[in-house]
């Protein structure tokens, strides 16, 4: 399926707003990488904000203090939630699980 044609216009409304979620996603790792709020907040604030909701588990999972990739992706597969799992699609036991996995 061939992609539809867009005027400049769209082009350039479709520009702004990728820039503008790519900053937001930005802000948001950034204050998890921070500290500023914990895992369960992040989550909670990333599935009513349809931007931060794109975000990979594993690159969210990856911004918390001490886990880098290896231990992100270790954690996941433990717990069983797929490396291209996005926050939205996290279900409720899926996140319980990340949570106490957090609290060890």
């Amino acid at each position: 399926m061939p992609t539809p044609e867009l005027t400049d216009e769209q082009r350039a409304a479709a520009l702004v707003k990728a820039t503008a979620v790519r900053s937001a996603r930005r802000v948001f790792k950034e204050e998890l990488a921070r500290g500023e709020m914990t895992l369960a907040q992040a989550i909670s604030r990333a599935k009513q904000d349809d931007a931060l909701a794109g975000i990979r588990v594993h690159d969210l999972v990856q911004c918390l203090p001490g886990v880098g990739p290896k231990r992100a992706t270790a954690l996941m597969e433990d717990i069983g939630i797929s490396r291209a799992r996005r926050i939205r699609g996290l279900g409720t036991h899926q996140a319980e699980a990340l949570l106490a996995r957090e609290r060890r």
